[in-house]
């Protein structure tokens, strides 16, 4: 079905034109996360309210918790169904008790549910005993299982888990604690949030897709980036230059200074908070900065 659309004016139509670009997930101007991923890409995802313009994944955890608190309130006020606030439960749970696995991989649950591959990936798994097993190791195999042979086969990678990934897995869990009940844990039979179809393959999921390789790390320099701290790293001719000017604009005040900052990169830094507080003598964090460094030369 196509829309025709009439424009009373030109101007109208360019207004139209850029308020639907606005609106389009990772157009310039709309909103969208923008944390780097382990690709180096941007995040698309949609900010929420409480993230400071980041996602649910990279806003953090206190933002997290108020973003739970606005949708429990809209689930109260019948706002959204109950099937989405009970997805959302279920998912907030498997990710807690990821986390908890990190320091205790005994911990029972699963976070996954093969559904009727479960059979498959028993036989596959015939020699080993999986209730001997961490369950924190279980669910990794399990996960194991669904990417490299139900989403996307890939025999070379299931025996690399089973022969070697798995072990040292186990290792690194070590012994299973003695004299803990975890019977009344709340997770001992709860959550399994992932299931896999009838069909054995799920349209949205992201294991069907080739694994992308993890970008290099940043490396930045000391302070980069980071405002109100005044960078080490060496300047270049340009901003040499202009240290320079500021030096010599202001020699009477700084002869002190510079005697006592030992080494080129404090010297760096003296001028550049000076040559801060003076392009910005109203910024309260400027100011503060250099007044900071002449009291600790005074004190000297």
């Amino acid at each position: 079905m196509s829309i025709h659309l009439q424009f009373q004016s030109k101007q109208h139509e360019a207004s139209f034109s850029l308020g639907a670009k606005k609106t389009q997930r990772g157009a310039s101007g709309a909103a969208i996360c923008g944390a780097r991923t382990r690709n180096g890409a941007a995040c698309q995802n949609i900010p929420i309210k409480e993230g400071s313009n980041r996602c649910l994944s990279h806003a953090g955890p206190k933002a997290a918790n108020a973003f739970r608190e606005r949708k429990k309130r809209a689930f109260e006020g019948g706002r959204i169904s109950a099937a989405e606030w009970n997805r959302a439960e279920a998912r907030r749970a498997a990710n807690r008790l990821g986390d908890q696995w990190k320091t205790n991989p005994w911990l029972p649950g699963s976070t996954i549910d093969l559904g009727e591959q479960e059979r498959n990936f028993r036989d596959a798994v015939s020699g080993l005993a999986l209730d001997a097993l961490p369950p924190a190791v279980v669910d990794w195999l399990r996960w194991r299982y669904r990417r490299t042979q139900i989403d996307r086969p890939n025999s070379a990678s299931w025996y690399k888990a089973l022969t070697q990934d798995l072990q040292r897995r186990i290792e690194l869990a070590g012994p299973r604690p003695t004299g803990t009940d975890y019977s009344e844990h709340k997770f001992a039979s709860a959550p399994r949030t992932w299931a896999v179809s009838e069909t054995g393959t799920t349209s949205s999921s992201r294991r069907e897709l080739p694994d992308t390789p993890r970008a290099p790390k940043i490396v930045r320099g000391k302070g980069y980036t980071r405002p109100g701290r005044p960078r080490t790293q060496p300047a270049d001719e340009n901003e040499f230059d202009d240290l320079m000017r500021v030096y010599r604009q202001n020699t009477a005040v700084l002869e002190q200074i510079m005697s006592a900052a030992r080494g080129e990169a404090k010297q760096l830094a003296v001028l550049r908070t000076l040559r801060d507080y003076l392009a910005r003598p109203a910024d309260v964090e400027a100011c503060k900065r250099w007044l900071e460094l002449v009291e600790a030369v005074q004190v000297r």
